[in-house]
């Protein structure tokens, strides 16, 4: 169940996306009273969330699927919910030159209270994290 103060957006997982959604987490966090430093920090899990979702999920289809934000505060912290309904990650072979999504995760989870990634095959990936509000 969504509270008033929750953001729930749903686009096309596509570059311009991932902007419009950046800064819609970054005006609601801001509302929620985060820290400007958390913010920047809430910025960059939410784009290279989101970028995994956009260069990743929907590789092997003709137009882009749905990709999903939900912010929501959690007592002192920020969480967000960025899902997709894709292929899933999966490894990948002879993928000398290609973007990975190894480091942008790492990332996330560096910057990140909490950290939890569901990924189905065929059914798409979620990923679930926590940002202290300072």
């Amino acid at each position: 169940m969504t509270e008033p103060d929750d953001l729930h957006i749903v686009l096309p997982a596509q570059p311009d996306s991932v902007s419009e959604i950046r800064r819609a987490v970054a005006s609601r966090a801001e509302r929620l009273g985060m820290t400007n430093e958390r913010i920047d920090d809430l910025k960059t899990v939410v784009s290279e969330a989101c970028s995994n979702v956009v260069l990743h999920a929907y590789e092997d289809r003709a137009e882009p699927g749905p990709l999903e934000v939900v912010v929501a505060r959690e007592e002192d912290q920020v969480g967000v919910v960025v899902r997709d309904f894709g292929s899933g990650i999966r490894p990948r072979r002879g993928a000398v030159g290609r973007p990975s999504l190894r480091l942008g995760l790492r990332l996330i989870g560096a910057l990140s209270s909490r950290f939890h990634l569901i990924s189905i095959r065929g059914q798409g990936t979620e990923i679930r994290v926590q940002l202290a509000l300072s």
